[in-house]
């Protein structure tokens, strides 16, 4: 097993709690970098809001976030809640090929359940662009025994591309922003070697983390409703998110249109970010100040065969692109 302690620069206690004993702790993982931090503290508050009465410890991952952040994690108070950060160094490698499009912080929880194997034996992972609507009861209802993980499958047109690629059986590609991974199967069954290594194989991924979860968990995987990862694209003032079906655990903000970025800021996002100590902050016009977000979405839409959208937000990108 590979020696991931290397990779830790240190373990920051951001909010101590002292659990009732016989009582379930909730273990959820979040992995990001400053670019993510405001969401990934949204997406804390959004998880809280919805499990009053349950023990939450959440594991955060991260790497070069600004000590300004780090505060507003700090600010974060509730009884019933644990933050431990772990920070991420430049030992961390990913061969460059596979980080061009992604950041390095998205192949972090191919280490994470490593670190974390003396602490919990399941533990949920959400990306930083997920929202939270309901109570996370699944997280202990759901039989693992004989899975490592527990997730959504993908969108059909990632089944399409995906599947062949990677001889993974069609319709069970699934999406790693929402995991529930059972920890001991994962050590034994060394996923985060077999993962590392295909990413610093010399071959590039089109969705690094992703690809190479999906070829390396095989079989040993569970998929969930689609509830428990509602994969969603905003448009351009469209709260597409206030539609979605009334189950709905955790909303995912697929494509770069995140709903942090002022063309798509959405009514629910707000909701949850007035409770957060980012409240007061300046949210961005687009991701890294560039249109490209519009252009992904145009493209998306493309994909869904939704081509009047397709070509609306195309225009409006082309727009924007000779504005700016």
């Amino acid at each position: 097993m590979i020696n991931v302690d290397k990779f830790i620069n240190k373990r920051n206690e951001l909010l101590l709690c002292d659990f009732l004993n016989n009582t379930p702790v909730l273990h959820i993982l979040l992995c990001f970098d400053n670019n993510y931090a405001l969401s990934a503290g949204v997406d804390i508050i959004s998880v809280i809001a919805n499990n009053k009465n349950r023990q939450i410890h959440f594991h955060l991952f991260t790497h070069n976030i600004s000590e300004v952040n780090r505060k507003k994690f700090v600010a974060i108070k509730f009884d019933n809640i644990a933050i431990t950060e772990y920070v991420i160094n430049e030992q961390f490698k990913i061969d460059q090929k596979n980080t061009e499009q992604f950041p390095i912080s998205a192949c972090v929880r191919l280490i994470a359940p490593i670190i974390l194997r003396d602490v919990a034996e399941r533990l949920l992972y959400i990306d930083s662009d997920t929202l939270c609507l309901q109570n996370l009861a699944f997280m202990s209802d759901i039989n693992l025994d004989s899975a490592v993980i527990a997730a959504v499958a993908d969108v059909s047109y990632m089944q399409e591309s995906q599947c062949t690629k990677y001889n993974v059986k069609f319709g069970t590609y699934f999406n790693s922003g929402v995991m529930l991974i059972n920890i001991p199967l994962w050590c034994q069954e060394d996923i985060t070697s077999k993962t590392l290594t295909l990413l610093n194989s010399g071959e590039k991924y089109q969705y690094p983390d992703q690809d190479v979860l999906n070829i390396a968990i095989g079989e040993k995987r569970i998929l969930l409703a689609k509830k428990y990862n509602n994969l969603l694209a905003l448009s351009i003032n469209g709260n597409e998110d206030s539609n979605v079906p009334d189950d709905t655990v955790l909303i995912h903000y697929i494509t770069k249109n995140k709903p942090w970025h002022q063309p798509y800021r959405s009514t629910l996002f707000d909701f949850y970010l007035q409770q957060s100590p980012w409240k007061n902050d300046e949210l961005p016009l687009y991701s890294c100040k560039k249109t490209s977000s519009i252009r992904a979405y145009s493209r998306l839409m493309f994909k869904q065969k939704k081509y009047l959208s397709g070509l609306k937000h195309y225009f409006i990108y082309l727009k924007t692109k000779l504005t700016k």
